[in-house]
């Protein structure tokens, strides 16, 4: 099975352990010893592998023991702190404790966890001092594959402090990054919108109507950029030529609507909201198993042309009023939809955790062969 598979799979089999967990030694039995086990490969009941309860000679104090220790060579190599299931990590408390048994030990990686969020930390920034910042999250509710496979090299099979390191620090400052980015696309800083004006209107003054003007025009720039990326890497992926039209999206199981329905042309709209979809969805699935069909009231995006595994419906036709239809799952497994209005197809980015959640759940083992009518 593939390491992602395999943690899809003993992420599908959490939600049924949760209402029975009260306590952190509960969190510790039947969420996190497992996990050591079955999904990092190291032997819990080996202490020459796993230590529980290590004394890492914090300070004079003996009443506080570090969780469980991960021996490398007969040395401490990633630290975990273990939380009772739901709590807040936005308390510096619980990444003290784990910084003090950090500086403690010449491990190089450190594990916050409450047995489903898991926040992976090393020392990038002062040697033997955890950074405050993760260089890596996993929520094993809501699972991320590129999250998953950078997971896997802290596999016992695969770990290597030095090659861990370069990966820690190449994700946590691309990461950074990339968010810094994000920021700016959302809401630019003064000094990043005046760059770009200097550039091209190096007379002027960067202030007043131009100032304001010129700030627009870089958000819709960059979104533009980006979309046009997007487009461009996708023609490539599936061998289209940009001046060629749409290529017909092979045939899937429709519903007794959609059979009904009149087909109608891709319109620009919908196209710029399917590459948007594409390129949030492809932090958790292969960008190619995201198709659409177009009907004359709407646009259905599936995952692997498949109507039950819809994500979203775009009702783009009325110019004046645009809505999305937004699927999830309720807690019964069964299939939900709610419907949102939107000014512009760049708001579809407001709810991308929406979609990341549906097409993650879609993948899960207990979903892969279902079918079923929304509620």
């Amino acid at each position: 099975m593939d390491f992602v598979d395999q943690v899809r799979a003993f992420a599908s089999t959490i939600p049924a352990k949760l209402g029975s967990i009260k306590t952190e030694e509960a969190t510790k039995h039947f969420l996190i010893m497992p996990f050591i086990q079955q999904i990092l490969g190291y032997d819990a009941f080996n202490p020459d592998e796993v230590m529980p309860e290590y004394d890492a000679n914090v300070g004079a104090s003996t009443n506080y023991k570090l969780d469980y220790a991960i021996f490398q060579n007969g040395q401490p190599a990633i630290l975990i702190e273990c939380k009772r299931y739901g709590t807040d990590f936005k308390n510096d408390r619980e990444w003290s404790q784990l910084f003090a048994y950090f500086m403690a030990t010449d491990a190089r990686i450190g594990v916050l966890t409450d047995g489903v969020i898991y926040k992976f930390y090393a020392d990038l920034e002062r040697t033997n001092k955890m950074d405050k910042t993760p260089f890596l999250e996993l929520n094993l509710l809501n699972l991320n594959e590129s999250a998953i496979r950078e997971f896997s090299k802290l596999t016992k099979s695969a770990f290597n402090v030095a090659e861990a390191i370069t990966a820690a620090s190449e994700l946590k400052y691309v990461g950074g990054i990339k968010a810094l980015l994000k920021k700016q696309v959302e809401e630019p800083k003064s000094e990043f919108v005046k760059y770009f004006f200097k550039e091209l209107c190096p007379e002027n003054n960067f202030v007043g109507q131009l100032k304001d003007e010129f700030t627009g025009y870089t958000q819709r720039a960059i979104k533009e950029f980006i979309r046009e990326e997007i487009e461009s890497l996708l023609d490539e992926a599936t061998g289209r030529s940009k001046t060629k039209q749409e290529t017909p999206i092979p045939t899937e199981p429709q519903t007794e609507t959609e059979l009904t329905t009149k087909q109608t042309d891709f319109s620009d709209e919908e196209k710029e909201g399917y590459y948007i979809l594409k390129s949030i969805l492809c932090q958790v699935v292969e960008p190619a198993r995201i198709t659409h069909k177009d009907t004359a009231s709407y646009c259905n995006i599936l995952l692997d042309g498949n109507s039950w595994r819809q994500i979203v419906r775009f009702y783009f036709n009325n110019s004046n009023s645009k809505k999305l239809e937004i699927f999830s799952l309720d807690t019964n497994g069964n299939k939900v939809s709610e419907k949102v209005s939107i000014d512009n197809v760049n708001e579809i980015y407001q709810y991308a955790d929406k979609f990341k959640a549906i097409v993650s759940a879609y993948q899960q083992p207990q979903f892969s062969n279902k079918s079923a009518a929304i509620v």
